[in-house]
């Protein structure tokens, strides 16, 4: 992943990846490895995420940190790759997203196709793109100092109208962001809340996201 990923991959690939769409693959070898090549990602810049034999795993990993030194190729953890997607407003299943929220309110309602067919949970679906969804996913901007986490209450004039799903320091934006469910009345750009910290209320925001711009090639 990183402004450098789709000339490092290329180097190593035995076919074109430069017309490779976003969501869309194509298989080649990637450094002698039989490889599906996929132009997708979790961090909001363009890249590659590659598919291969677990037992080549080692052998392209070690071939793409050796050819990318030179341009700064390094190993990342789940930290900063959580960051990352947390910039993006990419939502992570297990904190954002589970069985008890639907695409809607998630802001997933373009993954969703009704046109396309009968599948499971479409009239349920169906039923609530017809109601309105009751709350939505958004992002928040700290206002004062502080963390909001996982599981953290959102006030409004002292009422909990929501809570905090993903939260942390945004190093590319030098901000405090959180992703959180609130009442659809309050999920407006502007909108004016309060994070539980603590016991104590701490002032944020409701923000445009993706709070960093995204870098993926979709052209």
């Amino acid at each position: 992943q990183g402004p450098k990923a789709e000339a490092l991959v290329g180097r190593l690939a035995d076919r074109d990846v430069t017309g490779i769409g976003y969501y869309r693959f194509a298989a080649g070898r990637v450094a002698g490895v039989g490889t599906l090549i996929s132009r997708t990602g979790y961090t909001g810049e363009d890249g590659f995420e590659l598919y291969v034999p677990a037992g080549e795993t080692e052998r392209l990993w070690t071939a793409l940190l050796d050819a990318g030194r030179g341009d700064g190729a390094q190993p990342i953890g789940l930290g900063a790759r959580d960051t990352l997607r947390l910039e993006m407003k990419y939502a992570l299943y297990g904190n954002d997203i589970d069985e008890t929220t639907n695409a809607l309110e998630a802001g997933l309602g373009w993954v969703v196709k009704p046109g396309k067919g009968e599948f499971i949970g479409r009239d349920a679906l169906e039923t609530i793109r017809a109601a309105g969804v009751a709350r939505k996913l958004v992002g928040l901007e700290m206002v004062d100092r502080a963390v909001a986490r996982h599981g953290y209450p959102v006030l409004h004039d002292g009422r909990r109208v929501g809570v905090v799903t993903s939260g942390s320091y945004g190093p590319s934006v030098d901000r405090y962001i959180a992703m959180a469910y609130v009442e659809t009345p309050l999920a407006a750009v502007g909108t004016g809340l309060a994070v539980e910290i603590r016991g104590q209320a701490k002032a944020a925001r409701v923000v445009r996201t993706p709070f960093y711009p995204s870098k993926v090639k979709k052209g």
